[in-house]
């Protein structure tokens, strides 16, 4: 690791921001897929309770609006394993920002949803199943293949 590599964690605040947005997107997408009309759509923090972000609908839904961040986490999560083990982006940024916005965020999504289901909140509290710590393991896996193991390319 870089020392350059940890001024990019002082972008936090933008990653979050674009992780909430893929999340809460997610969920309003399969609702209006499933008939549902969006009310509100909030990807800033909220207090009261605390919340990365929401997103409120009518109308019926299935668990397919409750399962549809997971799914594109995994979509996302595969796309950058594939363009940074195919596409072996040149420039360390980009490689970097594929590896954060690609991989890492849609693992801490579905690590800290699974961890905070694990007491019954939250979409995976409806979802907890041994998929999900599958999904984990593999982000694991595509995490420690891309950057941390010496035989794989990564720009320097």
């Amino acid at each position: 690791m870089n020392k350059r590599d940890f001024l990019w964690f002082l972008l936090y605040p933008v990653y979050q921001t674009i992780g909430t947005i893929r999340h809460e997107g997610s969920h309003a997408l399969a609702a209006m897929a499933e008939g549902a009309g969006i009310k509100k759509f909030v990807f800033w923090p909220t207090f009261d309770p605390f919340r990365w972000g929401y997103v409120r609908y009518d109308g019926y839904t299935t668990w397919f609006t409750t399962a549809a961040p997971y799914f594109c986490d995994l979509i996302t999560f595969f796309v950058a394993l594939l363009i940074i083990l195919e596409a072996k982006p040149k420039r360390r940024w980009l490689w970097l920002n594929i590896l954060i916005i690609g991989m890492l965020s849609p693992f801490l999504n579905s690590a800290y949803s699974y961890f905070r289901g694990l007491g019954g909140l939250g979409d995976t509290g409806k979802l907890l199943s041994n998929l999900v710590a599958l999904t984990l393991l593999f982000y694991a896996w595509g995490l420690y293949h891309c950057y941390f193991r010496k035989k794989t390319w990564h720009p320097e």
